[in-house]
Parts: structure tokens; sequence; C-alpha cells
């Protein structure tokens, strides 16, 4: 009888060390350029409303995750993101529109109808993916005035860009790619009217 509290004993401070020795769980954000900010205060010139945005149901994870070639999903050890992607992609989107044009009033879906800003870009993920070396970003994106709910104009963005491994290198490229997709939705702003 006392072997046997001995093995239990043995057993469960095993699976207790065992416990302490996982490693931690790491938590990222989409980010955007960091540039020079000049004190000062800007008169807002219109609204501008980011989403709704969409994404694919099988990146709808916390945990960090893409699909590899043969239609699997990899998902990556202890890396997590520490918002929902399509917040982060609205986020991240938001700022660098702002960083492009300070007079733009920018807000995120949802939006109330009473609070409708006068143009909308939507986006619709398509793919984040990556291979060996690169990840890819396939979106489709509407500019809509609100206004007279009428599609001012519909693109198709791709882009590739080389990647590490890491969970952080992985961050940084999906980073990169949102400002290019950032720099092709602005072209598209600055032809609004004044």
């Amino acid at each position: 009888m006392r072997s046997l509290y001995w093995s239990v004993s043995l057993l469960a401070l095993s699976l207790i060390c065992g416990c302490q020795s996982s490693p931690p769980k790491q938590y990222f954000v989409l980010t955007a350029p960091s540039l020079q900010i000049e004190p000062g205060s800007t008169s807002l010139e219109y609204d501008i409303g980011i989403g709704p945005i969409e994404i694919p149901e099988y990146l709808n994870f916390t945990q960090m995750v893409y699909p590899l070639e043969d239609g699997s999903l990899k998902r990556m050890a202890n890396s997590y993101w520490a918002e929902p992607l399509d917040q982060g992609i609205g986020r991240v989107v938001s700022i660098n529109l702002n960083q492009s044009d300070h007079s733009r009033k920018l807000v995120l879906f949802p939006w109330g109808a009473e609070n409708s800003p006068q143009y909308s870009v939507k986006i619709k993920l398509m793919s984040l993916s990556r291979d060996s070396n690169n990840v890819r970003l396939n979106v489709y994106w509407d500019l809509i005035d609100n206004q007279v709910n009428r599609h001012i104009t519909q693109q198709h963005f791709t882009a590739v860009t080389k990647a590490g491994a890491t969970a952080p290198d992985m961050v940084s490229a999906y980073s990169h790619l949102l400002t290019q997709l950032s720099e092709q939705i602005d072209k598209s702003l600055q032809q609004l009217p004044e």
C-alpha cells in the first residue's frame, strides 16, 4: 500500500514539473510603419469608414495559422494573435491611411446608421498564406460612397514578400503587405472630390 502511495505521488510530482516547463505563449499584433509625428492639430475634412473586413474562417483563430500547399493548416507553436485578425487588419489599414493624410477621420466598422461615414472601404481577404520563403496577400476591396450607396471603385490586390520561418518574421511580413494594400487604397482616396 505504501509503495502504491509513493508511486502515485511521484507520478503526480512529475506531471506537475512537466507542466511547468512548457514554453510561454507569445502574443503578436500587426503593426504600421513608424513615422515622424509633428505636434499640432489638423481639421478633419471627411469621414472614411474602414470595414467591414471579411477574413476566411480558417484564419479566424487566436493561434497563428496558415494554409499549406496540400490544403492542410499549420499552427504556429505558442504564437497567438493578441486581437482578432480582422480587427488588427482594420486598425493597421486605418493607421496607415491616417499617416498618409491627417485630415481623414477614420472610423472602424461597425458604426451606427446615424454615424455612417461618407465613404467606406470594404475589405475581403481571400487568402493570407506562406510558402517556404514568402507570404502572400490576396484581397478584394471596394471604395463605397455611403450617401448614395454607390461603389466608386472595386479593386483586386495581390502581393508577395519574403518572410522568415518565425512568427515575428511572419507578422512583420504581413504588416508590410498591409502597408502596400493601404498605399493602393490611399491612391483611390486621393481622387475623392474635395
